[in-house]
């Protein structure tokens, strides 16, 4: 990803008969534009921006923050490597009692979504509490102080289980600068059966944080004194996950790799797509666009 900025001139000249040129600020603010350069971008990722941009920004029209912390916000791409599930996810904890895969139904944005399901025949222990949960491979830099917001798309079927059985919910773990574990904290519980919704989570990050990863998170819990027996027939998906500073997001595809620019933006130049070939037997392309802020 290449990108220039620059500042609007917005100074006023005053010529003096004498020769001599007075200066002034038209503006008491003046706003900063980005000039935006990617490449090496696959279908999914045009297609995500090409839905971001005609849906959530209103062709244009309206502000968001640039960009999605989070890559592989569809999970559409494949794992690259033995240990992730889909490329920069990984499986951190898979209880017996749950399956976590790629599912294509449901899916609330391209062709695939991540679903916990739960597997019949196994059970919970009476009085106890099993978590599956998917990861984030990359650890997103931070600043003590500054808050950013978690947002996904999530389906939580209920299925037979009783009411509290079933929870999904977003964890943020912070690290030092060593990469070292502080802390973990996790977000507000999502509801449950009621179709796609948007869960959200904001949050501030703490004192001696570095930097944070994300985990998608599904429990199963079990307060009474006997075991329950599932019968497969409850699950939680998740898609279009996102993370951005500030504000909330709406996620675009895969188009990461900047630090945030900490400010709201709006289009200034549409985004143009081009072909430029293929890569890995991929076909590839590019964009590029302008981004003015608000």
């Amino acid at each position: 990803m290449d990108s220039s900025k620059t500042t609007e001139d917005d100074t006023i000249k005053d010529q003096a008969e004498s020769g001599y040129v007075s200066t002034r600020p038209r503006f008491t603010r003046a706003r900063r534009t980005w000039k935006v350069n990617t490449r090496n971008l696959v279908l999914e990722d045009i297609r995500a921006l090409d839905g971001f941009f005609m849906s959530s920004t209103g062709r244009g029209g309206n502000s968001f923050l640039y960009p999605n912390l989070l890559p592989n916000a569809s999970f559409e791409l494949p794992a690259l490597t033995s240990s992730d599930l889909v490329s920069g996810w990984a499986v951190s904890s898979a209880p017996a009692q749950e399956s976590i895969g790629v599912g294509i139904t449901p899916v609330a944005d391209g062709t695939q979504a991540i679903k916990f399901g739960t597997v019949a025949t196994k059970t919970v222990a009476a009085n106890t509490t099993v978590t599956g949960a998917l990861s984030c491979d990359q650890a997103v830099s931070c600043t003590p102080g500054e808050v950013y917001v978690f947002t996904a798309a999530l389906d939580a079927i209920q299925g037979t289980l009783a009411a509290g059985v079933l929870g999904a919910q977003v964890s943020v773990s912070y690290l030092n600068a060593a990469g070292g574990a502080l802390s973990t904290v996790n977000g507000t519980a999502a509801t449950i059966g009621v179709g796609w919704q948007t869960y959200g989570y904001q949050f501030t990050v703490p004192a001696s944080a570095a930097s944070f990863k994300v985990s998608l998170l599904v429990t199963l819990t079990n307060s009474t004194a006997s075991a329950i027996t599932l019968d497969g027939s409850a699950s939680v998906s998740w898609d279009t996950v996102g993370c951005s500073l500030l504000t909330p997001l709406t996620p675009f595809g895969r188009m990461v790799g900047t630090q945030p620019l900490g400010c709201l933006v709006r289009f200034t130049k549409l985004p143009e797509f081009s072909d430029i070939g293929w890569g890995n037997g991929v076909k590839r392309y590019g964009v590029n666009f302008e981004l003015t802020e608000v």
